[in-house]
């Protein structure tokens, strides 16, 4: 990463990513962080299951990331968001999935919606209305996505 050397750049992430994980949250946490370092810190907390719905609205408050322009970030921030169940972020996560035609982006995004009973309903409709402007490949996988969490969800009852 630019002016870091990697250990000191992973040594930041993970030290902002253990602090956003226990809620203290500083505006200038940011500070210093290259747009790879805070996606980063978003995926680590995605993957770790450590931040609370507390947490989301705090970082979303001082740091804007539901209107972040940064596809990677925002992405990032969206499925965090999704996982702890902030409602504010779907229509955020939907303008971008019908805007981003990436599959990167978009399978991911609607995967977590799907399987969001909240929110499921509002994403397939979504998905539907917006699917013949996402590639074949983009359509067939989503759909795939879709069938296979709604027969998840038949099972569970």
């Amino acid at each position: 990463l630019p002016g870091q050397n990697s250990q000191e750049a992973v040594v930041s992430t993970q030290s902002t990513g253990g602090r956003w994980g226990t809620g203290q949250t500083a505006a200038t946490d940011l500070d210093g962080l290259t747009p790879q370092q805070v996606k980063a810190v978003l995926t680590l907390l995605h993957e770790r299951d450590s931040a609370t719905l507390g947490t989301v609205a705090t970082l979303d408050k001082l740091f804007s990331f539901s209107a972040y322009k940064n596809c990677d970030i925002l992405a990032a921030w969206c499925r965090l968001a999704i996982k702890v169940r902030h409602k504010p972020i779907v229509p955020v996560a939907l303008d971008f999935v019908t805007r981003q035609g990436r599959m990167k982006y978009v399978r991911p995004i609607y995967r977590d919606l799907f399987a969001w009973p909240e929110q499921s309903a509002r994403a397939v409709n979504a998905f539907n209305e917006k699917k013949q402007f996402y590639m074949g490949i983009c359509r067939s996988m989503v759909t795939k996505d879709l069938q296979s969490i709604l027969v998840s969800q038949e099972r569970m009852g």
